[in-house]
């Protein structure tokens, strides 16, 4: 329903709906009413350089006040918006994992944490790498100025000509992205490598030294890293990739690929799923087969998602630590908006979580 405006409204009220109209306090009076200049009060609003003091007296009369800073004003005035974008990037043709699992939810959860203690909002987005107007989404991200600076999750490996705006106005941006794939932009690598490495390591340590990889699409940086990691690692201690099946992060996915490596008769004596959501479908279609995890085969997962605990047995998997890493990336991008630094190359290794579904030759009662 329309509410009707009373034309008798002055710019300075304002209608809450419940029928009453209350007045909103302009800077002018907060100021006035703290002794201060306009200039002080709004230095002290928008934590601007200003004396403790007169901050505290500023704040006290916006309070009494009831005093709403103007966004729009205050943009003016400070040329920030205290806020920061977070692009997730998809590609056309393959399941968008953003909205059909859960595995960004801790990274963001951990950029709105120290976004919101550094007082900055956050704008979340995806954009697709095939979309045809997406250098000029990042043209516009620059030149509107509606954000402070961009956290950019790629997830493929594609082209990046779009960063090129972003380089040449020295826009504040981090990435994240594997360290060996991160050329000249700031980014926070997730030890997607490092965690491929801990797993062969783990499998051949438990004695199976025959594995099977069911993967993320060939283009996902996660996935190539992860394998990359594996396959090292294996090399080194004289265990051998059996087969191989390229999924898309999805229990359907993961249900479908151990059936394709099923059906090969290449079996294996361990899985490495590199998620959780694969594990899982893999483990369903084993247990369908009679297939014992972890007696006949082992599996382990990766994320350390809600599903890794529900399972049964219980899956052993690698920790990504992704709401660290969204504070990492919230962290790195506000010191370079704040002009605390330049240059952005950080690294979390993740943690190996033992659970039950890796002892090869075991039952996987006890967890």
């Amino acid at each position: 329903m329309r509410r009707k405006v009373d034309s008798t409204m002055s710019l300075n009220d304002y209608d809450f709906g419940d029928g009453e109209r209350r007045r909103m306090s302009t800077l002018k009076e907060v100021a006035a009413l703290a002794g201060v200049s306009m200039a002080t009060a709004s230095a002290a609003i928008n934590n601007g350089p200003v004396g403790k003091a007169s901050r505290e007296r500023v704040l006290a009369a916006a309070k009494q006040l009831n005093y709403v800073p103007s966004k729009a004003g205050r943009m003016l005035m400070t040329g920030k918006s205290n806020v920061i974008e977070m692009v997730i990037m998809t590609i056309d043709g393959h399941p968008d994992i953003v909205r059909r699992t859960a595995l960004f939810y801790y990274l963001m959860l951990g950029v709105s944490e120290v976004a919101e203690a550094n007082g900055f909002g956050v704008r979340y987005t995806t954009r697709s790498h095939d979309a045809p107007d997406v250098t000029e989404y990042f043209d516009h991200v620059v030149g509107d100025r509606s954000a402070d600076g961009i956290i950019i999750v790629p997830q493929f490996a594609r082209d990046y000509s779009f960063l090129s705006a972003l380089h040449r106005a020295r826009y504040p941006h981090v990435m994240l992205r594997p360290s060996r794939n991160a050329e000249d932009s700031n980014y926070v690598d997730l030890g997607d490598y490092e965690g491929g490495q801990m797993v062969g390591q783990e499998l051949v340590g438990v004695g199976a030294s025959s594995i099977a990889l069911i993967n993320g699409p060939q283009s996902h940086l996660c996935a190539i890293e992860r394998e990359r990691g594996l396959s090292d690692a294996l090399l080194d201690l004289g265990g051998t990739i059996v087969a191989k099946s390229y999924s898309d992060y999805t229990i359907s996915g993961g249900y479908d690929a151990m059936a394709r490596i099923f059906e090969s008769g290449k079996l294996p004596e361990a899985v490495f799923c590199t998620n959780d959501y694969m594990a899982a479908g893999a483990m369903n279609f084993l247990r369908e087969k009679g297939v014992s995890v972890p007696r006949d085969i082992a599996v382990i997962g990766y994320d350390d998602s809600d599903l890794a605990t529900v399972v049964y047995p219980a899956l052993t998997t690698l920790d990504n630590r992704f709401f660290e890493i969204g504070q990492a990336l919230a962290e790195e991008l506000i010191s370079v908006i704040r002009g605390e630094t330049t240059t952005i190359a950080r690294s979390l290794i993740p943690i190996f979580r033992e659970r039950a579904s890796h002892s090869y030759g075991k039952t996987g009662w006890a967890d």
